[in-house]
């Protein structure tokens, strides 16, 4: 269709939706699209001046939590930049930065358009300073100081805006956004000097030059605290110099743990009382989002303990037991401990009680993790099970905070759901772990299930138990990512699954062709198709099965909709018993279990377990051959049979509908173990799916 003919079709279609239609935002953005794909044809600015006004006003209409704004803020992104890219305008650059900086906060890694805006934001950054650079690095056109200055800006906004969006600044006790911390710097004697020793360097020296002197200027001190009665918020401090206000306990702590980091000679502070505006949602979400960061990046985190006195010791301290303040440990490199006078815990002078002996043992005691945890962390998922087990005691004013105080340890990003239940947030945080890194540990635990999904616990206070090394199901491997999973699964539909079920069901063409020619975008798209058409119509009836020989070919357990598939040697139930029935009823109840190829197996189960349903039980052990204390690229039977010889920890399911299977939860951790190797040799392998 002509470039015009399509902007006046898509007018028309806006003229029936008049204000207060509820397809006027789709118009919008339909007429918007036109617009912009005119511009791209011609050239034309007006083009693309129209096609931005009608974004913007389709966003009035899709507010936070709409479900196409993201998509939207993309669009808009994309004009914007354009729009730069024709007037070099910086302010049009900046607000698509920020536009798609909002999508990748509401959005989560594997939905529709989040590579898309993770793409554009990754090139939109570097674009703010390339054009200063160039400037400054050429000697044909001269550098002059203004040039100079211009450069200086640009990388000290680029700096700052992996920091916190607020700072205190500890000399005059005023708490400046990123605007007020730029214009410090820039009237500031450090950057005088700075741009008179950059006239007398080239333009690469001139950017390491810039660069460090940023980096020193705007280094910060975070506080780490338990929130108390009357903490100053953003809206209490906000244009006032917190030195001047009028005393009280929590805005003397403010003042005192802004002194000290002055006195540690630095400029700048953070806390998370009045630092972050909490009555604005989008702010909240790129806060929680950037916690462990801001927290790893502090030069320095001073961790106020308000309950020690300065005689005693520091590991019944109640900061010891919040949730938050498990990150606020794990992230900062370098910690000092001050008590309840402000004194330096235990008066040892060092520059970082991480490395000091004496408080790593106690912090150690405090709190169950190892030293070389607290001293070198690295978020991710590796050990996601005792990860899960350090937060598991550890409680948070809010319910589901307990879930988003891990999403930075966990390095995930999700939406923050304020509103929705503890389980509800524990268990989004959980199926992302499974999904993205095949990682089958989450699912040791004992406890109440999860009411959404029973392969899940309700609290992580089922995580408490530390499991015994030689009992565990199994360990994470490094490096298993998203792309692992999908390949793993793609390899497997290709080898196996494909030709079988081409004889039972529909399967969208993408799967017939060569798994190996798909991009990732490809294999994303057929992990989708997977998931909704092959998945719930292939693995119930028609699931393969894996031998002793094959487990290399199974894959990874993966998310679907309403479940988790779950790779399991599997064990029918051949005969319960219930022990102990004589005598007054207590609050579980115990059962020996006879199952195939097992051991009898003792279990403890919160509820009764009917007679009826014993043929369909059967004891599962998850499988994934990426974390199974070995290499099994290249199978070494005798190291196999020892690995499956151990004892694991085993799920009680019960087969319901549609092919799929329901978690009893157990009291207590149900440890099995095959009978011989002859048992193990004859095990089957296959996908399960779990609801």
């Amino acid at each position: 269709m002509d470039s015009a003919d399509d902007v006046s079709q898509k007018r028309g279609e806006l003229d029936r939706c008049p204000p207060g239609h509820n397809g006027r935002d789709v118009a919008l953005c339909r007429l918007a699209a036109a617009f912009h794909r005119r511009y791209e044809n011609n050239g034309e600015i007006d083009d693309l001046n129209e096609a931005i006004a009608l974004y913007r006003a389709a966003l009035e209409l899709r507010p936070v939590g709409h479900a196409d704004r993201a998509s939207s803020l993309h669009d808009i992104a994309q004009c914007l930049a354009s729009r730069f890219r024709h007037s070099s305008a910086m302010s049009d650059l900046d607000e698509a930065i920020s536009a798609e900086r909002e999508v990748l906060l509401s959005l989560k890694r594997g939905d529709p358009g989040f590579d898309a805006s993770r793409r554009c934001l990754a090139d939109y950054v570097p674009m703010r300073t390339k054009k200063f650079v160039a400037m400054a690095s050429s000697d044909a056109l001269g550098v002059t100081g203004v040039d100079i200055e211009r450069v200086i800006r640009m990388v000290a906004f680029d700096t700052l805006q992996t920091m916190p969006t607020r700072l205190l600044h500890t000399p005059t006790g005023i708490l400046c956004n990123r605007d007020a911390q730029i214009s410090d710097f820039m009237g500031s004697e450090r950057c005088k000097q700075l741009v008179s020793l950059c006239k007398s360097y080239d333009g690469d020296q001139q950017m390491e030059l810039i660069r460090t002197e940023i980096l020193g200027h705007f280094q910060y001190v975070a506080l780490s605290h338990r929130w108390g009665e009357g903490e100053p918020s953003l809206h209490d401090i906000e244009g006032r110099n917190i030195y001047d206000m009028s005393l009280t306990w929590a805005l003397g702590k403010l003042q005192t743990f802004c002194t000290v980091a002055l006195k540690q000679d630095y400029s700048w502070a953070w806390s998370d009382t009045c630092c972050i505006d909490s009555h604005n949602s989008t702010e909240v979400q790129e806060t929680i989002a950037s916690m462990f960061v801001w927290y790893r990046q502090s030069a320095l985190t001073i961790v106020y303990l308000s309950d020690v006195a300065d005689t005693d010791s520091f590991v019944n301290s109640e900061w010891f037991k919040r949730g938050w303040t498990l990150q606020e440990l794990l992230a900062p490199r370098t910690i000092l401990f001050y008590t309840r006078d402000w004194s330096l815990y235990r008066n040892i002078a060092s520059f970082n009680h991480k490395m000091d002996a004496v408080v790593l043992d106690e912090l150690e005691t405090a709190t169950g993790i190892e030293s070389r945890f607290l001293t070198n962390f690295s978020p991710g998922m590796d050990n996601a099970r005792l990860r899960l087990q350090w937060a598991s005691k550890r409680r948070t004013t809010r319910p589901e905070d307990i879930a988003y105080s891990l999403f930075g340890i966990f390095d995930v990003r999700l939406p923050i759901l304020y509103g929705e239940s503890a389980e509800g947030a524990l268990g989004r945080l959980l199926v992302n772990i499974i999904s993205l890194s095949g990682d089958i540990s989450v699912l040791d635990w004992a406890g109440a299930a999860s009411s959404r999904h029973s392969c899940l616990p309700a609290s992580i206070t089922s995580y408490a138990a530390l499991l015994p090394a030689e009992e565990q199901s199994s360990t994470t491997s490094e490096g298993t990512s998203l792309f692992g999973a999908v390949r793993k699964l793609c390899d497997s539909v290709a080898t196996s699954l494909v030709p079988r079920f081409l004889r039972h069901s529909p399967i969208p063409a993408i799967v017939a062709s060569p798994i190996q020619l798909l991009t990732f975008e490809g294999l994303r798209s057929l992990y989708g198709s997977l998931t909704t058409s092959l998945v719930l119509g292939y693995l119930g009836p028609y699931a393969p099965e894996y031998d002793f020989h094959s487990l290399t070919r199974a894959p990874l357990p993966f998310r679907l909709n309403h479940g988790i598939a779950l790779p399991c040697f599997f064990y029918r139930v051949t005969a319960i018993r219930l022990t102990g029935e004589d005598g007054p009823p207590l609050p579980s109840y115990k059962y020996t279990i006879r199952a195939s190829g097992l051991r009898p197996v003792e279990i403890e189960v919160p509820n009764k377990i009917e007679d009826a349903t014993t043929g369909a039980l059967l004891l599962a052990r998850p499988w994934h051959s990426n974390g199974q204390h070995m290499a099994l690229d290249t199978p070494n039977e005798e190291q196999l049979l020892l690995t499956l010889g151990r004892p694991f920890h085993a799920l009680l399911l019960m087969e319901v509908p549609h092919s799929t299977y329901k978690r009893i939860a157990p009291s207590t951790f149900i440890t099995a173990r095959a009978i011989d190797s002859a048992s193990i040799l004859q095990s089957r392998l296959k996908v399960l799916i779990v609801v």
